[in-house]
């Protein structure tokens, strides 16, 4: 009696709707891991409307105005007097692009002596942070 091999006749599948299942589980683990990797070195503020590019966050100072005027450096509370001595310490002499985001309730005035004191630091390129 010939006894068959269920095994001889059958062919190797390679089942793609479970491989692609897996590719988009990938996918969105990345994509969630790395918005998670930026790091925002301000602080919270209600921020006006706008259209802005993106930025690498590595070459960056963010200088924060709140809608109590207070002055924030990478977190850090500062007297609007010793931002540009702040700065300074920050740039160490290199190119870099200071991140300005302002409360859409502060004064303009604060914004403007803010730029100025950075502006003696020898910051010379600013970029606004806006909400889309």
């Amino acid at each position: 009696m010939k006894i068959k091999r269920l095994s001889a006749n059958k062919k190797a599948k390679i089942e793609i709707i479970p491989m692609i299942d897996v590719m988009f589980f990938l996918l969105v683990t990345f994509i969630i891991t790395s918005l998670s990797m930026r790091n925002y070195q301000g602080i919270a503020v209600n921020l006006n409307k706008g259209k802005s590019e993106n930025i690498l966050q590595d070459q960056t100072i963010t200088i924060t105005i709140t809608k109590d005027n207070l002055v924030y450096l990478n977190k850090n509370l500062v007297d609007l007097t010793k931002l540009s001595d702040e700065v300074k310490k920050l740039l160490n002499g290199e190119e870099k692009i200071i991140l300005l985001a302002c409360d859409q309730d502060s004064k303009q005035g604060i914004t403007t002596q803010a730029m100025l004191e950075v502006k003696k630091a020898g910051g010379n390129h600013f970029s606004i942070i806006t909400k889309p």
